[in-house]
């Protein structure tokens, strides 16, 4: 057997059996057929016929290969935005080409797309092709053939890329229910997504804290129960969706806040510590936020003595909120020097939380309240007393006390006038009072005292101190009264201590040493004098007196001796000195005399005589009564004795005793809740001062009445309330009576009215509440009492309704005011009450949104614009009186303009008429009208007058010819208008031109003293012409009557007569008849004319035309040249008159002369027709000036001004009945430029 081995197959076979695609045929050939390269190898073919050794053959098959795959198609799965990879590998023959194919047809090629990218690499077997697509999305998903070729074929894959993306976030999330602890959720999936949603995650977290998470896994749910929650907690809840692609974005987030509990913690750091006596003040903080569970609305303050009986707490509400802070509360009124327990705990909506451990405080020291208890006293000699008390009760002494103080002082009226009260101090509950005055009566008051001051005085106790020896009399006298007896008199001692019961008398008789005899007698009490009779004569007796009490007899007083004689001068043995009564009782001043003298009363140095005082009764017995006192009886009384043998006198000095003068009342001080008065003692009518009433009362309140020692010279009142205004006024008291009130002060305590704060120090807005700080109101000096809040909306502008919120709010540090919508404007309105009065203020403030944000700026903008004006009273009333004040002054206005106007229309209508009548005298000119014509035609339009119609008197005039050779003289005269209106008669003063040519004139008789012209006032249009307008008027105006008056002096030639120059007879009509009239319009206005209006006018018949023509020659140059001189004759006129008459007018008077239509009518047309805008009169340029034809047409023009339209159109007409020519003068004063005049002649009858 021979065996061929190649590599490493050289040993290694296997047998071939039969299976598909490999048969073995019957001839020994092995058949393969769909061979791949799994067949390729080494064939061993082994021929054995058992005989001998069997013979075998090795064929190798090598097998050529097209590319193939080994799977026909794969799925890639990735998820969207990550990179896509897709690997194919291929085997086949090398070399082989490999080419990716989206949907069988395009290529995939970096070139053209950026996130492809594809690589190869060879392999043992063929080729491993690889292509990666970055950042796919859902448009990438698709088919993707791997195409490989070589030599002997072609294959391809099917590679499909699924790109996965995430689920879309669930909807519709919301609360199903909510308690404050649970929270149960449901939400619903997005589409269609249910079913590639793997598990969902529900997000959760407090606001600004961690969010914290719980899966739900299989089966996919869509509700869950959230646990373990914090209550009235703000949570933020969301829901993902997660899929095989991954996480969906979040769903809408869902804000919920846990339902409230309870507080599960107490306020946190209480504190108590004693203010006064009565206060304590309470700190604490707010609950630890975790422990609040919900907000806060305000804490119970509980208190209780620790000596009560009970163990249940005096709670006291305080509003609230669980802000960061401490939280305060004054406790007033407690017991003084008390020792309390206090807790505290925190409420909220749901109720109040745990108490807090107790704490401990007393209230601070003060003077004891009550007086010692049950004083007593008692005499223990004539000169000591034992006082003994008890101590207050141990509620009422409001601290430790440190002793006592006993004060007492003698009640005596001379003692009380001298003394002061005394004070001793002791710790035990009796005292020894020694050193006292015999026989008195002592007011004895006792106090306790603390650390802080002394407490209540008792009221006055009164102990009399034993009686004991009376002191010796006072004086003693003795005066002879018979030859055998003396007169002795005493006055009883000034110490009695105790009553008297009689008097000694000791006399003894004595010669020189020697003692003759003694003798001792026991007098009444009452008895203050004695009568020794029966004495040796001219012996000396000494006399003593002593006096007695039930305790023993007193001193004596010092020894008198006298010598009997017969001889008995006048002595007085009365005493004198000082006499104290009360007013309007009776004082007797005695004067007991010896020796029968006789007496005088002296008042000063005054004499009294019986009757001379109406109050003083002098009696026989020497004695003088004065009756009804008055402090005008005050001083000394004198009583003179005398007999002759001797004299003497005796002094009384009366004191009057009346009520005390007013005190002096003055405040040093004054506190919120105190006045510290001072005074001053007045007069104190001569009695010592017993006590002080003060009263005083608030304003509007009830007098009160304070009674206090007459020690007292200050007095703190207390007890006062804060910035009120008192009436205070002191009274002092004597014995006699009450003096008058002092001058009642008006005084204020300290403190105002609250104050204002601003809304940024009071307000502090949320979403839903707002808090107010009402800890930040100023009080100013006054403790608040209480506040009245209530609120609006205003933010549509239609809730008027103002919600009451509380009408006795308590002041506390903050107050929540809840129940609001969010991004809203309200108006708060607050009044702030003290003792001192109430302040109110109102504020606006806008709500938080519902996110915590402030208001978006239009919202605020237009919440501002939405407010109804007239709902606020303070810019409507403004507003209204406005409104009405410029009412009223426009109606002012309006009434004083008329009334102005109608003043000054009547007092320029009697200004004019006046004027008129006076210038009537001097200067008229009539045209009196003639009948009128068939076809005759009256001008009406501005073309029919002209405004520079002038005349020239014809040959045919009755003027005279002149008296030397030249050319006709002409006469030109012109209308000239002004702005004043026409008065009665159309009449006007004339120019000042033509009055100068009158007076001049020595034919001119019109007497000119009755009236002055008045100057002309311009109009509206007149005012609107330019500075050159106005001179070319002034100058035109001059420059005209200068000329006329030149040619009307110059004048020789003109001869006027009746029939010829030669005729100088006077008649009358022909006078009117020869001489050309000046028919003159003067100064007045031409805005105002009733006498002839337009629709007068057009009613007139229309005339024909004269057959009479007068011609004005108007030869070039200036006006000055073109008025040629005018000669007027120098004779006079027959008679030797002025050649210028008067002429009488039939049926009229010269006084009031009838104007014709013509005159009125010029001035009425240039009134409606025309304006006053240019000069009255034109100055004509060098040009030609033409008069042509039987019309009268005048032309002219200026080179510089071209003055288009017709200006200023006058015509006149008048009717003459006494003849029948008629003629026309007609001058219209046109602009400064050119001007059309047309002059219609006529026959006219002119006068002048």
């Amino acid at each position: 057997m021979f065996t061929i081995l190649k590599g490493s197959k050289s040993g290694d076979y296997e047998e071939v059996r039969e299976r598909p695609y490999t048969k073995l045929l019957a001839n020994g050939s092995l058949l393969l057929q769909h061979v791949k390269e799994d067949r390729e190898g080494f064939y061993l073919c082994q021929a054995n016929n058992g005989i001998g050794t069997g013979i075998g053959k090795v064929i190798q098959l090598k097998v050529n290969s097209s590319p193939y795959f080994a799977g026909q198609s794969k799925m890639v799965t990735v998820k969207k935005g990550d990179t896509a990879i897709m690997q194919c590998e291929v085997k086949g023959d090398k070399p082989i080409n490999v080419v990716w194919l989206r949907g069988g047809k395009h290529e995939l090629n970096p070139s053209t797309n950026y996130r492809v990218s594809i690589k190869q690499d060879a392999t043992p077997e063929g080729i491993s092709a690889e292509v990666q697509i970055s950042n796919v999305d859902s448009s990438d998903s698709g088919a993707y053939f791997c195409q490989a070729s070589n030599l002997y074929g072609r294959d391809q894959q099917l590679v499909q890329l699924q790109v996965q993306e995430p689920p879309q976030p669930p909807s519709s999330l919301e609360a199903a229910t909510v308690s404050s602890r649970v929270v149960n959720l449901k939400w619903q999936p997005r589409g269609g997504d249910a079913a590639e949603v793997s598990k969902y995650i529900v997000e959760y977290r407090e606001i600004d804290r961690q969010w914290q998470y719980i899966e739900i896994s299989d089966p996919p749910a869509y509700s869950t129960i959230i646990e373990n929650l914090k209550p009235a907690t703000n949570y933020v809840f969301r829901i993902i969706a997660e899929g095989p692609a991954g996480r969906s974005s979040p769903s809408q987030e869902l804000f919920i806040k846990t339902d409230p509990q309870r507080p599960a913690g107490p306020p946190l750091n209480l504190g108590a510590r004693p203010i006064s006596s009565t206060e304590i003040l309470i700190t604490w903080m707010p609950p630890s936020y975790e422990l609040r569970h919900g907000e806060i609305q305000g804490y119970n303050i509980g208190y209780r003595s620790m000596h009560a009986t009970t163990n249940s707490y005096n709670f006291t509400s305080i509003s609230g909120d669980g802000e960061d802070g401490t939280g305060e509360l004054l406790l007033g009124n407690l017991a003084k020097y008390t020792r309390y327990t206090i807790v505290a705990q925190a409420f909220n909506q749901v109720g109040p939380g745990p108490l807090s451990e107790p704490v401990t405080a007393q209230t601070m020291e003060d003077v004891p309240s009550k007086p010692p208890e049950d004083i007593r006293c008692m005499a223990q000699s004539s000169t000591s007393i034992q006082v003994s008390w008890q101590p207050p009760q141990a509620h009422h002494t409001n601290g430790l006390l440190q002793g006592y103080k006993v004060f007492y002082e003698c009640a005596t009226e001379d003692a009380i006038s001298s003394g002061e009260m005394e004070t001793r101090k002791t710790t035990s509950l009796t005292i020894h009072l020694s050193n006292l005055r015999k026989f008195s009566n002592y007011s004895i008051q006792v106090l306790a005292y603390t650390r802080m001051g002394d407490g209540v005085i008792s009221p006055p106790s009164f102990c009399h101190t034993d009686e004991d020896a009376p002191e010796a009399p006072a004086d003693i006298k003795i005066a002879i009264s018979s030859p055998s007896s003396l007169y002795v008199s005493w006055l009883p001692p000034r110490d009695p201590n105790g009553i008297i019961t009689k008097y000694n008398l000791y006399m003894r008789a004595v010669n020189g040493r020697e003692e003759l005899n003694n003798d001792k007698r026991n007098l009444q009490a009452h008895q203050h004098h004695f009568e020794a009779k029966q004495l040796q004569s001219h012996t000396e007796y000494q006399f003593w007196v002593s006096a007695s009490t039930r305790v023993g007899e007193g001193k004596s007083s010092r020894v008198v001796s006298q010598l009997t004689s017969n001889r008995v001068p006048a002595k007085i043995v009365s005493f004198g000195g000082l006499t104290i009564r009360p007013w309007k009782s009776s004082a007797s001043l005695n004067c007991m005399a010896v020796g029968q003298p006789r007496r005088e009363w002296f008042k000063g140095d005054t004499l009294l005589r019986p009757g001379t005082q109406h109050n003083i009764q002098l009696l026989d017995s020497g004695e003088i009564i004065v009756t009804m006192l008055q402090t005008s009886d005050t001083g000394n009384y004198t009583c003179q004795v005398d007999n002759g043998i001797g004299t003497d006198r005796l002094t009384h000095n009366l004191l009057v005793q009346v009520p005390p003068g007013p005190p002096v009342l003055y405040v040093t001080s004054a506190t919120s809740s105190s006045i510290l008065l001072h005074w001053k003692i007045g007069s104190t009518g001569n009695a010592p001062i017993t006590a002080f009433s003060l009263h005083y009362r608030r304003v509007h309140g009830n007098l009160e009445e304070m009674q206090l020692s007459r020690h007292a010279s200050s007095h703190d009142l207390k007890g006062l309330f804060c910035g009120s205004t008192y009436q205070v006024y002191l009274v002092a008291h004597n014995k006699i009576g009450s003096s008058s009130a002092s001058t009642t002060l008006n005084v204020k305590t300290q403190g105002q009215p609250p104050g204002i704060p601003p809304d940024s120090v009071l307000i502090a807005p949320n979403s839903t509440s707002v808090v107010l700080r009402l800890n930040g109101w100023p009080d100013n000096g006054c403790p608040i009492m209480y506040f009245v809040l209530q609120y609006r909306s205003v933010s549509t502008g239609l809730d008027d309704e103002w919600h009451l919120v509380s009408n006795a709010l308590k002041p506390q540090r903050r107050f929540t005011l809840s129940g609001l919508l969010p991004s809203t404007m309200y108006r708060l309105k607050m009044e702030a009450h003290n003792v001192a009065g109430s302040t109110n203020a109102e504020y606006k403030f806008w709500t938080l949104t519902k996110d915590g944000d402030p208001p978006p700026p239009e919202l605020v903008q237009r919440g501002h614009r939405s407010q109804i004006f007239y709902n606020n009273i303070q810019l409507l009333i403004p507003i209204i009186i406005t409104i009405t004040a410029t009412i009223i002054c426009i109606a002012f206005t309006v009434v004083c303009y008329k009334y102005r106007q109608r003043g000054r229309q009547r007092k320029d209508t009697m200004e004019s008429q006046q004027t008129t009548d006076a210038q009537r005298d001097r200067y008229y000119a009539t045209i009196h009208k003639v009948a009128l014509q068939a076809g005759d035609k009256i001008p009406e339009t501005s073309e029919d007058i002209s405004p520079y119609a002038t005349f020239q008197l014809s040959e045919a005039s009755t003027l005279a010819q002149p008296h030397h050779s030249g050319p006709a003289n002409t006469l030109l005269h012109s209308f000239m208008y002004h702005e004043r209106a026409m008065t009665e008669g159309c009449a006007s003063p004339p120019p000042a031109a033509v009055l100068r040519l009158h007076n001049q004139s020595p034919y001119y008789n019109i007497n000119s003293s009755k009236g002055r012209r008045r100057h002309s006032r311009k109009t509206e249009p007149e005012s609107e012409e330019s500075d050159s307008d106005q001179d070319q008027l002034t100058s035109s105006r001059t420059e005209s009557s200068n000329q006329l008056d030149a040619k009307m002096k110059h004048s020789k030639d003109l001869d006027v007569a009746a029939g010829g120059p030669g005729d100088h007879g006077y008649n009358p009509n022909h006078y009117m008849r020869s001489i050309p009239g000046l028919i003159y319009h003067g100064t007045q206005s031409s805005t105002s004319s009733d006498l002839s209006p337009m629709s007068e006018q057009k009613s007139l018949p229309r005339r024909g035309r004269s057959s009479q023509t007068h011609h004005i020659y108007m030869p070039r140059g200036t006006m000055r040249s073109l008025l040629t001189p005018l000669h007027l004759p120098d004779g006079s006129a027959p008679g030797g008159g002025p050649l210028f008459h008067q002429v009488p007018i039939e049926g009229g008077t010269p006084d009031r002369i009838e104007l014709s239509e013509a005159e009125c009518d010029i001035d009425t047309i240039k009134k409606l027709k025309l304006g006053m805008r240019s000069s009255l009169w034109s100055r004509p340029n060098q040009s030609n000036s033409t008069v042509t034809g039987p019309t009268g047409i005048s032309n002219s023009s200026n080179n510089n001004n071209t003055a288009s339209g017709n200006n200023n159109n006058g015509t006149g007409s008048s009717n003459n009945n006494n003849n029948g020519n008629s003629g026309i003068v007609g001058s219209i004063m046109g602009g400064t430029g050119g001007g059309n005049a047309t002059g219609h002649p006529s026959d006219y009858s002119i006068a002048v």
